[in-house]
């Protein structure tokens, strides 16, 4: 799938930015706080990049084409097949309910960059099987996320976040593969 056009990507909403759609997403990102001077390591720049993140992520997955300019937010629809597409994209075979795609979003590790970067670059998500990996992996300082950001504005990124702090965070992990305990 080709990056979105410029008139709904994140990064088109800033002045004196000039984006470039095909560039992974953390290269693009590191462009933009440059220009808006954020600091990086900052709890603004977390906060900044996580609003990006969520951003790229309802502009590759949970918007339409032919929105009207009146719509703003996704109808139920659109949510469903967004959620589809994530599925589809981790190679999970699609749902009939946005709560199932959900769940099973939750049995999966993908780091949400590298999801953002398949969209963007054109390229095949990674998904890992290894939960030590991936956790040592997403929590490098420049991975690292605002999960109080995360959980807003419709919990998008949040059905793709993992437990990786909690010292029981792969326990859960696997309850959750094999069809145990909590659904989200």
């Amino acid at each position: 799938m080709n990056p979105p056009p410029s008139s709904q990507s994140h990064f088109d909403k800033f002045q004196n930015f000039t984006p470039s759609h095909d560039a992974p997403f953390d290269k693009e990102f590191a462009r933009l706080a440059l220009s808006q001077n954020w600091i990086p390591g900052s709890q603004e720049y977390t906060k900044e990049r996580t609003i990006a993140m969520r951003e790229e992520l309802k502009t590759h997955y949970f918007s339409s084409q032919h929105l009207d300019s009146t719509q703003e937010e996704p109808t139920e629809e659109e949510i469903l097949q967004g959620y589809q597409d994530l599925c589809i994209e981790v190679g999970i075979p699609p749902c009939d309910t946005a709560a199932e795609c959900k769940g099973n979003l939750k049995k999966k590790l993908v780091n949400i960059v590298d999801l953002i970067d398949a969209r963007r670059t054109n390229r095949k998500v990674r998904v890992w099987r290894d939960f030590q990996a991936f956790r040592k992996y997403t929590l490098q300082k420049e991975h690292r996320i605002s999960v109080d950001e995360a959980k807003k504005d419709g919990g998008y990124l949040a059905s793709l976040l993992q437990r990786l702090r909690d010292p029981h965070g792969e326990r859960i992990f696997r309850m959750r593969r094999a069809g145990l305990g909590r659904k989200a």
